[in-house]
């Protein structure tokens, strides 16, 4: 077992490197190195955290494309279902922020990988929920918007 997992990674690094040398890089450099791609991709994640705390739907209509979908665990949502979510007044978020993103850019395709972290308060009762976040982002008229995203909330 220990020399399939050797052999893997071997592979995936063979793989990196001899693609597009910005698809397999870390955070929001490149090559050539600042990306205005990467960094307004960055931007967009973090303007989600701040639309999270303040329940700002026109941050969340302007970043979902029209067939958005989301992925939480075992169950998908439609991006009215997300929206509507987070418009919900059950709960107050007081804090939340990204952590360790990658930018992964091919083309017009955009992925992005990190964690997330949310603190708030639910029926008067304080919580801290991390999620391991899988998010796609596609240009569209000079415009990134997210086509899809996948969280895992790690218990």
């Amino acid at each position: 077992m220990k020399n399939k997992s050797h052999y893997l990674i071997a592979v995936i690094t063979v793989l990196c490197f001899s693609t597009n040398f910005s698809f397999c890089q870390n955070g929001f450099r490149t090559k050539g190195g600042m990306n205005n791609d990467s960094a307004q991709i960055i931007k967009l994640e973090n303007d989600w955290t701040v639309a999270l705390i303040n329940r700002d739907e026109k941050i969340f209509n302007k970043l979902l494309a029209v067939d958005f979908f989301y992925t939480e665990n075992e169950k998908m949502y439609s991006r009215a279902e997300v929206i509507e979510s987070s418009m919900s007044v059950s709960d107050t978020i007081e804090k939340a922020y990204n952590e360790e993103m990658v930018v992964h850019i091919k083309e017009k395709t955009a992925i992005v990988t990190g964690w997330l972290f949310i603190n708030g308060k639910n029926s008067g009762s304080n919580y801290k929920r991390k999620y391991r976040f899988t998010d796609v982002w596609f240009k569209k008229n000079g415009f990134w918007q997210l086509i899809a995203a996948q969280d895992y909330l790690v218990p």
